[in-house]
Formats: structure tokens, C-alpha cells, sequence
């Protein structure tokens, strides 16, 4: 058995290293699909993070250069314990855990100014703040900020992407019209606080005038009449 030790000892050795390499490897490529995107298909991101964009930027390459080194030597063994591989793949990952740091940073931000953004999933906040310039867009995830929202109804005049909003609809599509139009402009997480402020005034300005003439159903109109003229909840409200 004596002459099997160095053999076995080196195979040890060599297995333990590629399973090293291989665990952060895949870590590094998961992290990187993740967040290549992110870093290098949003504008919005790029404008905001430069440092951390650039930081990325050389990842991808360094990243793509390792991969293409992968691809002309398959061989599994000898791809985890080539030269210098180890040392590179875990400086990709801490140049990457950086940048999404900083990334997480960014949102975090974001969710302190309108907090219903804490509501949809990170993935989702990136697609709104890089449509925050497209209303329309944002509008696909008003639903995910607002439980008892649906979407809105956009004042389809102009140029595109349209901006000014004439009302908004409830999950049951049950219309509630605002009195003033309102126009969504400047930072996505700005106008959505503007606009839920517009949400609160317009309904109650609804519930007070049907609480008015509510007490005249036995007057003016009969409340199965009355009914007819409100949303549900501001009927059972006001009842």
C-alpha cells in the first residue's frame, strides 16, 4: 500500500483544489449572468453607479477571456488547475460582490423614498427605474406597489410615452376618475409619491361628497339608487 500513498495523497489533493475552483466558478458565473444586465444593458444604472459600471465592465472581459481559455482546454482537471485560475476566479467574485453591494446600496435608496417599492422584487425595481422616464412601462407594476390598484388610464394625446393620467382602475376594473389630471415627470420614485398623495385626495374627496348625499336618500335619491353612482368601497364607507 506504501507505494500507492504519494500517488493517492497527490490525487487528493488535486480533487480537493477542483472542487474548490469548481464551487466558485460556478458562483462567479451565476453572479455574473445575474448582474451582466444590470451593469451593461440598463442606462439608468450606468449613469448612476460609472464607478462600479466600470469595475464591472473589466470583470466581463477578464471574465470572458477565462472562459474562452476554458473552452480551448475542456479537460476538467486541467482547467480548475491551471495557473493563476483559483486566484482569478475569486477576484472576479469579490469585484463582483462589490459592485452588487453597491448595487444594493443604490435600491436601497430608492425604497427609502417610496416605500412601496420594498412591495416588488429587485428585478423588478431595476425595470422601473430604467423606465422611469416611460410612465406607460411603469405602469405594468403599479399592481405590485398598490394592493388595491390595477393600473392607470393615460390621456392618450401628444407624443409618446405618454404621461398624464385621467384616473385609475381597481383590481375588479371598477374606474375612479381623477378631478385634475395628473402628470407623472421627473424621478419614477418621486412622481409615484406624488401620485399616491393624488390617490388619497381624490378618494376623499369621493367619500365626502357621498357621505353628503348619502344623508338624503330620503329626500333626493333612494340609497339602491344611490349606490349606483360609487365605487363599492366608498358605498360601504359611506353607509
Amino acid at each position: 500500500m506504501e507505494e500507492f500513498k504519494e500517488n493517492v495523497t497527490k490525487w487528493q489533493r488535486t480533487l480537493k483544489s477542483v472542487d474548490t475552483v469548481i464551487a466558485i466558478w460556478t458562483k462567479v458565473q451565476k453572479n455574473w449572468q445575474r448582474l451582466e444586465p444590470i451593469f451593461l444593458g440598463s442606462e439608468d444604472i450606468r449613469a448612476q453607479l460609472p464607478e462600479d459600471t466600470k469595475r464591472f465592465e473589466k470583470v466581463d472581459n477578464d471574465w470572458k477571456d477565462l472562459m474562452r481559455e476554458a473552452r480551448e482546454e475542456p479537460a476538467v482537471v486541467i482547467a480548475s488547475t491551471s495557473e493563476g485560475r483559483e486566484e482569478a476566479l475569486k477576484g472576479f467574485n469579490d469585484e463582483i460582490e462589490t459592485c452588487e453591494k453597491a448595487l444594493n446600496e443604490y435600491l436601497e435608496q430608492k425604497k427609502k423614498v417610496f416605500s412601496r417599492f420594498y412591495f416588488v422584487s429587485n428585478q423588478a425595481l431595476l425595470d422601473i427605474l430604467s423606465n422611469g422616464n416611460n410612465p406607460v412601462k411603469v405602469d405594468e407594476y403599479i399592481g405590485d406597489c398598490f394592493d388595491g390598484l390595477k393600473c392607470l388610464k393615460f390621456l392618450e394625446e401628444g407624443p409618446m410615452p405618454y404621461r398624464t393620467t385621467v384616473g385609475m382602475y381597481s383590481k375588479e376594473m371598477e374606474f375612479v376618475p381623477f378631478a385634475v389630471n395628473f402628470t407623472m415627470n421627473g424621478a419614477v420614485e418621486n412622481y409615484l409619491c406624488d401620485l399616491e398623495t393624488k390617490m388619497q385626495t381624490c378618494l376623499k374627496e369621493i367619500l365626502d361628497d357621498a357621505k353628503a348625499t348619502a344623508d338624503n336618500w330620503d329626500i333626493e335619491k333612494p340609497r339602491h339608487t344611490w349606490l349606483e353612482d360609487y365605487n363599492a368601497q366608498i358605498s360601504l364607507l359611506a353607509t
